[in-house]
């Protein structure tokens, strides 16, 4: 599984790098984001820490957080699909893999018999937003998201690694 979810993580680090750089070509980068997602998860770890992670407890996080960012995603393919916005197919593509990882990540923690951590509510924006509220929330969940992922797969190649 650790090699499948380094794999899920290469693809999806791809596509939304694609999504990231598409949506660039489109809108203003250049801006001060507003952050307008409280409820996604945040990266607290250092490179340091990698060496004292712990199997199960990772798992269960990284799942947790996957499950968080599915539904940030999951909102932005609903207010996208309200404006007809350029990225859905990609955004779409996204999810897709996403759900795949979340599969993967599912099956691996029951064969390790790993609890699963409850999913806190997340505080979403309401799903009337404008044109520029749709390209900040994009901007904003892209981010996170690469951020997220380039800790994750930093976190499977370690768990491979000792493992």
């Amino acid at each position: 599984m650790l090699s499948r979810g380094v794999h899920l993580f290469l693809i999806i680090g791809n596509l939304q790098m694609s999504s990231f750089s598409a949506f660039q070509k489109d809108h203003v980068i250049g801006v001060e984001i507003e952050h307008r997602f409280k409820t996604l998860p945040a990266v607290t770890n250092k490179v340091t820490d990698l060496s004292t992670l712990e199997v199960k407890s990772t798992l269960s996080q990284l799942h947790t957080d996957l499950q968080l960012f599915d539904l940030h995603f999951e909102w932005l393919n609903k207010v996208s699909k309200n404006r007809k916005h350029a990225t859905l197919p990609k955004l779409a593509e996204l999810i897709h893999h996403l759900k795949s990882l979340k599969f993967s990540l599912q099956r691996q923690m029951t064969k390790l018999q790993v609890s699963r951590l409850p999913i806190p509510s997340p505080s979403l924006p309401p799903i009337d937003v404008n044109e520029w509220e749709v390209a900040q929330s994009s901007l904003e969940l892209l981010q996170k998201f690469r951020l997220f992922c380039d800790w994750a797969l930093r976190v499977f190649l370690s768990l491979k690694l000792r493992h």
